[in-house]
């Protein structure tokens, strides 16, 4: 098997694409192995010259911003796909354990590296290793750490449980949907491509209903069958729109976006890890990214009732109402910013209830298959998101939905 070699650790090519990330002692690595500064330090250099390639070579993609030269390593343990480690305190390293999994992300922050947009973690360049069968792939990514960050489903619910407690009406969702268009406008290409058409989009969305539905049982299953008849009406809908497609950021959700003091950060430009690669890649308008973002919204209306254990309905009326709120502030900055951008016509409001819904469907499917303990959000989103059909199912009592106990 091919392999990158550094003085304490190697990346080993596997048959099957994966990566595996190996100590000097041919062991996983981890933070304080040495190889994630190996790595790092080639970055920083511009250099590959101190790695070795048993086939192939290797090249260090590095950009115009000034890095500290620190390279001592500090476990990082959010991140559960690749592995991330902290280097020389300032800095984050990110190793890849799939081929081409960090290709789209290397590409699109480079860009936005390029164009200078503040609202995205410092980009200091990619480690990349041009191989004579897989092609040219990304190995590691290294960026600046924020410091004292949280991600969105902390900070957001914070937010939201502190508002319901007495405290000031959030505001987060203006500065997400700022910080939304201001990363949209970066990205837009000089001549933009057609954005894609109604039977594409539905297409798209056939089926998601009813992989939701085969996989999601209990009482969850019953309400969503409550609503499919909605649900289906939304996806079938889906419009045809003029709005221009571009590369858009992917799988944008609260959980994605770092807050420190009164900034925020966007990451994770890996696209939707529910599609298959070519797809994930796929330009597409400014409504998939705001919509992704939307859900997020009622899901964070989710995860604050588990919180508080709010299980009465005027309290989970009063949250999921704050999300429908919050939905609308969030278009309405963003229409504002993309003007502000040069884009006013950026985004098609009317794609959006059908990609929500769409997105919602996708949240419980990646719960039954991934992360179990996640289906009460969507389900709590798709419950007080959308009304029961009682013209296509029976007008029988229906299940309460209450969050899990915390």
């Amino acid at each position: 098997m091919d392999e990158v070699k550094a003085a304490h650790g190697c990346l080993r090519l596997q048959p099957d694409g994966s990566l595996a990330v190996l100590d000097s002692r041919g062991r996983p690595a981890a933070a304080g192995s040495g190889l994630a500064g190996d790595l790092a330090a080639a970055v920083l250099s511009g250099e590959a010259g101190s790695l070795t390639a048993t086939a192939g070579e290797l090249y260090a993609v590095r950009t115009r911003l000034p890095a500290g030269g620190g390279l001592e390593e500090t476990a990082v343990s959010v991140d559960m796909t690749n592995l991330s480690v902290v280097v020389g305190g300032d800095k984050i390293i990110k190793l890849v354990r799939q081929w081409s999994g960090a290709d789209r992300s290397a590409r699109l922050l480079a860009r936005l590296a390029d164009a200078g947009v503040e609202s995205v973690p410092g980009y200091y360049g990619s480690l990349e290793w041009d191989h004579p069968e897989q092609g040219r792939g990304t190995l590691a990514l290294l960026s600046a750490l924020i410091p004292d960050a949280d991600d969105g489903w902390t900070w957001a619910a914070d937010d939201v449980v502190a508002w319901f407690r007495g405290g000031a009406l959030p505001d987060f969702p203006s500065a997400l949907g700022r910080l939304t268009a201001e990363v949209h406008a970066a990205l837009i290409a000089a001549e933009p491509l057609p954005g894609p058409g109604a039977a594409e989009a539905r297409a798209r969305a056939d089926g998601v209903l009813d992989v939701a539905l085969a996989l999601t049982d209990g009482d969850a299953g019953i309400r969503l069958e409550n609503r499919a008849g909605h649900l289906r009406d939304l996806l079938a809908a889906l419009p045809e729109t003029g709005a221009p497609a571009f590369d858009l950021h992917g799988d944008l959700h609260v959980g994605q976006v770092l807050r420190s003091g009164d900034r925020y950060w966007l990451l994770d430009f890996d696209g939707d890890p529910q599609l298959p690669a070519a797809e994930r890649d796929r330009p597409d308008t400014a409504a998939r990214d705001v919509a992704h973002l939307a859900a997020s919204l009622d899901m964070v209306a989710s995860v604050a009732a588990k919180r508080l254990q709010a299980d009465d309905p005027r309290s989970l009326d009063r949250l999921y109402g704050w999300a429908a709120e919050a939905q609308a502030q969030l278009v309405w900055a963003y229409h504002s910013a993309a003007a502000e951008s040069g884009f006013p016509d950026l985004l098609d409001e009317a794609l959006l209830p059908g990609l929500t819904a769409e997105q919602l469907l996708r949240e419980l499917i990646y719960a039954h298959r991934y992360l179990p303990r996640w289906q009460y959000a969507a389900d709590g989103a798709i419950t007080y998101r959308f009304q029961r059909d009682f013209s296509r199912t029976p007008q029988t009592k229906e299940p309460v939905w209450t969050p899990p106990a915390s």
